[in-house]
């Protein structure tokens, strides 16, 4: 099981127009009401220098956030939230809808499970990929000292 820390990655990995389509059959018949208002803007992304460990702002990042309950026709309520790095208000509360229905297993959670497998396997294809480019950048030092013992030896 993919723990719930993920899901957004994994979601994500998919197109925002295929995970609002989802979030729309899964809310069929469901009331959705807002715990918060949905909101979408940018944030400054604060990070501490390796050395001094001083806070600093490293720049601006999209960022949109929804809380949402989901009441059936019993009046039952499930609640669901995400925060996401993207600008768009309604594809957090579609995601917002999938964390609810995957934490509390309402009907259609199969579906979610789905493209949450498909979002990690596709997320881990894509690191594997980024991994392989890292690797082929690396640049091995200890010939760069090789050559300047070698200099030293001829007296260059």
């Amino acid at each position: 099981m993919i723990p719930q820390s993920q899901w957004v990655r994994a979601l994500t990995a998919h197109p925002s127009q295929t995970i609002q389509s989802l979030a729309e059959q899964l809310t069929f018949n469901w009331q959705v009401n807002y715990k918060a208002l949905p909101q979408a803007g940018l944030s400054l992304l604060q990070m501490a220098d390796g050395v001094f460990h001083e806070p600093y702002y490293l720049g601006e990042i999209p960022l949109a956030c929804a809380w949402i309950e989901l009441t059936n026709s019993a009046q039952e309520s499930f609640e669901g939230a995400a925060q996401v790095m993207d600008d768009s208000a309604e594809l957090a509360v579609a995601l917002a809808v999938c964390d609810a229905v995957m934490t509390h297993q309402l009907s259609g959670w199969q579906k979610v499970a789905e493209l949450i497998q498909q979002g990690m396997e596709k997320r881990t294809w894509e690191d594997q990929q980024r991994g392989l480019m890292l690797a082929k950048t690396r640049v091995n030092f200890a010939l760069l000292s090789e050559d300047e013992e070698r200099r030293m030896e001829n007296g260059e």
